[in-house]
């Protein structure tokens, strides 16, 4: 009989919903129930394509002595992460805290007045693994809290003190730090001493795709004129195209990889990975002219249209590692299976390309283990491939619409549309912005986090709001249609409105109420924070503006944030990256009269912190939104590009191969 989650929206507790355990959403209703019972909450955190999150589900959660041990003892909680990425975030920091590591599923216990006194990752229903197991586990938790009561609720009280401390207090740094320097040049060394010289990306173990921290790079070496900084962008994206993270066959990229080599991955893929991961090929490719990085960013972008996106043309949250009960079963190949598909000589060919020295019976991801000389051929290959793969069980996709993943998706596919010169992604990314708007509107203009079914199952926090800030700027920068930059300043003034912290110069989380407490999101993780990509739409939206309370929100929480920066630039790589728009190579081009002769010159001059705003009569009522248009004319007769940087401005330009070359010189390049 199915327990109360049967009547949940999210894909991951409907997972749960036939259990023999008594689960409860996250509501006040189950913390008042373990009040009234006077027993501690059993809190379960996970998503639904996380592997070892089927496996406990498997293991213990379908179990019935499982269930008969939480009965009575325990208030059972189930948390979608992906839903209620509030608690999420206090539950990893508790466990992480804790027992010195985190991942899913997160299992906690708490007190009936939230607060946590065990913490733990995958536990096993039996001992293994040196855990105790679950079992022997909840008995000792129950024998805590049933005879030692204070023990416990101190334990708590002193956690929950160390994770708000934590996720709400000052941001100090370890040692004091020189505050003239640049935070960027600290970044790259940073970067540079964990670099891995031989398989690319950074570190000597498992390999996660970090975007942030490529396209920081390409920056950083644009700006600086360090090549090396540009090459090890460059050889990080080369890595991951070769690599068994990227699905050879039907493209996109996987979470990441269990060894240095990038060959074996974990196999879910996340949407929010894809957006960022288009956006780093994309530049890459402007940057350097590499037709192989232009082609796995459309790979990256076709994953997506087809298998990623919903009728209605938004877009879906990822799909599982596991197809048929096996983890990566839907992308493992072996020889003597691509031999008999292709047969002869080219069947020995397509097996050498694709798994090396590989025994002929072992089923393994798919790789490129040399450049073939032919990039026609390797596409029919995998067309032929793809083919052969629809036969097989595919792998769970979970269907909820989350508005940060679909807002950078449509940033990314904009940017890519623009930077690649393929109109058809911009036309994607305009088509799914309008059905985005079109939900936001008919709710009143209210942003949500999570929807399914077309009902919204969360209300919207931080990242909704800063990724449909910079995916509305990069659709203007691409179409230079002044909608999309008046959304951008009416989002970024609710932003500050709702969740900028004036004491701190920080940006909350989540908005006032809406959690056990406040946090804040400042470190990055497997991406950018919140508050990193607020601080480039502020000053993005500064350059293209004019508007000066947008600098002075981003100079304050540069100056405040300058010391962590400096003192842990790992943490806060995208952060630092938005130095580079007070750099020399920011240059902010105004166009007028037909400004549509520099477009081309603009995009194709591979200066990727430039930016363009075409003043036209349109623009006249935005005046006092858009302050800058006021020092142009906006119905000039001649088609004039005014350069200027954050210094200074440079004499106007009227010939666009004179502007491409300006923009192209400011920053450095590598072929």
């Amino acid at each position: 009989m199915a327990n109360r989650l049967i009547d949940e929206k999210s894909p991951y507790l409907r997972q749960h919903a036939d259990n023999p355990i008594d689960w409860h959403p996250f509501s006040d209703e189950a913390f008042e129930k373990a009040r009234e019972a006077d027993i501690p909450v059993f809190l379960s955190v996970g998503y639904s394509t996380c592997h070892w999150c089927h496996v406990m589900n498997r293991e213990s959660f379908s179990d019935t002595e499982v269930a008969r041990a939480l009965a009575g003892r325990f208030i059972a909680v189930k948390v979608d992460r992906e839903e209620r990425p509030e608690v999420d975030r206090i539950a990893m920091t508790t466990c992480q805290l804790m027992t010195g590591s985190g991942g899913w599923p997160l299992t906690l216990v708490l007190t009936p007045d939230k607060r946590p006194f065990f913490a733990g990752t995958y536990i096993p229903k039996e001992p293994r693994y040196g855990s105790a197991g679950l079992l022997v586990i909840l008995d000792r938790i129950w024998e805590l809290w049933r005879d030692r009561r204070e023990e416990a609720e101190s334990l708590g009280r002193r956690v929950e003190e160390a994770v708000r401390s934590y996720l709400a207090g000052d941001i100090r740094a370890a040692e004091p730090v020189e505050k003239e320097k640049n935070p960027t040049d600290a970044a790259y060394a940073a970067l540079r001493k964990t670099y891995d010289r031989e398989y690319g990306g950074l570190g000597e173990g498992m390999k996660f795709p970090s975007p942030h921290f490529v396209t920081f790079l390409l920056r950083y070496g644009g700006v600086a004129g360090i090549p090396e900084a540009t090459e090890m962008a460059l050889e990080t994206l080369h890595a991951m195209r070769r690599g068994g993270i990227n699905d050879q066959v039907g493209g996109g990229f996987h979470r990441y990889t269990t060894d240095r080599q990038w060959k074996t991955p974990h196999y879910e893929k996340m949407a929010i990975d894809q957006a960022l991961l288009l956006h780093a090929f994309s530049e890459g490719y402007a940057v350097c002219g590499d037709m192989r990085l232009k082609e796995e960013a459309l790979r990256i972008a076709a994953y997506i249209r087809s298998d990623l996106t919903s009728p209605e043309g938004l877009f879906y949250t990822a799909e599982d590692a596991e197809s048929g009960g096996e983890e990566g079963g839907f992308y493992l190949w072996s020889k003597e299976e691509i031999q008999s598909l292709f047969g002869g000589e080219e069947g020995d060919a397509v097996a050498d390309l694709l798994l090396g020295d590989a025994a002929d019976t072992e089923k393994l991801p798919l790789r490129l283990t040399f450049e073939p000389d032919d990039p026609s051929w390797l596409h029919q290959v995998r067309e032929r491939l793809a083919d052969a793969r629809r036969s097989r069980p595919r792998p769970f996709r979970d269907e909820k619409i989350l508005l940060d993943a679909n807002a950078k998706i449509i940033g990314a596919l904009a940017r890519s549309g623009h930077l690649l010169d393929e109109p058809d992604l911009m036309h994607t990314a305009e088509e799914a912005y309008s059905k985005l708007r079109s939900v936001i509107d008919e709710a009143d203009g209210d942003l949500f986090h999570s929807m399914v079914g077309g009902l919204k199952t969360s209300n919207a926090y931080l990242p909704d709001y800063a990724d449909l800030i910079a995916a509305s700027v990069e659709l203007h920068q691409g179409t230079q249609e002044p909608g999309y930059l008046i959304s951008a300043i009416d989002h970024t003034e609710a932003a500050v409105r709702i969740f900028y912290n004036p004491d701190a110069n920080w940006f909350w989380f989540e908005a006032e109420k809406r959690s056990l407490y406040r946090t804040r999101d400042i470190e990055d993780a497997a991406g950018p924070s919140g508050n990193a990509v607020m601080l480039h739409n502020l000053l993005l939206l500064h350059r293209i503006t004019g508007k000066p309370e947008f600098w002075e929100i981003a100079d304050s929480m540069m100056a405040s944030l300058q010391p962590a920066f400096l003192g842990h630039p790992n943490a806060y790589i995208h952060s630092i990256s938005s130095y580079h728009h007070l750099s020399p190579a920011a240059i902010d081009v105004v166009t007028v009269s037909k400004g549509g002769i520099f477009d081309d010159a603009i995009r194709s001059s591979g200066n990727l912190l430039a930016t363009h705003l075409h003043v036209s009569p349109s623009f006249e009522e935005f005046i006092e939104m858009v302050p800058k248009i006021q020092a142009y004319i906006t119905d000039a007769d001649e088609p004039v590009a005014y350069p200027c940087r954050h210094a200074g401005c440079l004499p106007p330009v009227r010939d666009p191969d004179e502007l491409r070359d300006l923009l192209s010189s400011a920053f450095h390049h590598t072929t």
